[in-house]
């Protein structure tokens, strides 16, 4: 089946059982423009075989396949790790003056006056220690956001709601678990820092219930929001994205 992506290129897509739409290869669905040289490694990281190829049937399942092969999470609209590549993957590539005023922006939006974007770092789908007993291959960062005085960690949801059955004995969230992590071991990490936040960012800002300890602050955010700012280095494209992502989502 063929559609037009958010630039007005055809694409080839597939439809699952329920109707989720997937394109016919992953790069179909992430924004590229000044990522070169390509794939980077975050991207290369999720290009993983999924076993969501079972939703699709046989016909859909060829679509789906003729890309790489195999099935990636990446080519569902529904993928949260699409669009948060495409909106801070991108931005990581930008110039540092570009990159800073975008955050500002940001900052004000969620509402951290004392945040600086001085100096800021971005980095995706990084592991951190398990905040419960500090061994490897702990929760996955969806996205940090590393300044002069602020340490941002973000999950990311499209869809999704925040996962629970989390920590040692399976009575946390995601967002506890974040947050548990920055009360313990952010100020020995990070001396120099004053601001310790963990961020929600979903289709739905009510995917998110604050549950990080007291001393920790919590914030939520749309993609909408977030794809509105005119200070992000590919405004203008990733509006068109986030608007073809959600036009092409289920029933919200």
């Amino acid at each position: 089946m063929n559609s037009k992506d958010w630039n007005g290129n055809n694409v080839t897509i597939a439809k699952s059982k329920r109707g989720v739409i997937a394109v016919s290869h992953p790069f179909s669905n992430l924004i590229r423009t000044g990522c070169e040289p390509w794939p980077p490694p975050e991207i290369v990281q999720k290009l993983y075989k999924s076993n969501h190829i079972h939703d699709f049937s046989e016909d859909a399942q060829v679509i789906c396949n003729s890309g790489l092969g195999y099935y990636c999470d990446l080519q569902s609209l529904h993928s949260e790790d699409a669009i948060t590549w495409s909106v801070f993957g991108t931005a990581v590539r930008t110039k540092q003056e570009k990159l800073e005023d975008w955050l500002s922006d940001l900052f004000k939006v969620i509402q951290l006056p004392e945040a600086e974007a001085k100096d800021a770092e971005i980095f995706l789908w990084r592991l951190i220690p398990h905040p419960d007993n500090l061994v490897p291959g702990g929760p996955e960062i969806d996205v940090g956001i590393l300044t002069n005085n602020t340490i941002i960690l973000g999950e990311a949801k499209w869809l999704s709601k925040t996962a629970t059955g989390q920590g040692k004995k399976k009575n946390k969230d995601q967002i506890q678990l974040r947050g548990e992590y920055l009360k313990t071991y952010g100020p020995k990490f990070y001396k120099d820092h004053s601001q310790f936040v963990v961020l929600g960012i979903g289709l739905r800002k009510e995917a998110f219930v604050n549950t990080v300890p007291e001393g920790i602050i919590f914030r939520s955010i749309t993609w909408e929001e977030v794809c509105s700012l005119n200070s992000h280095p590919l405004a203008e494209e990733i509006k068109r994205y986030f608007e073809w992502k959600k036009i092409n989502t289920l029933k919200i």
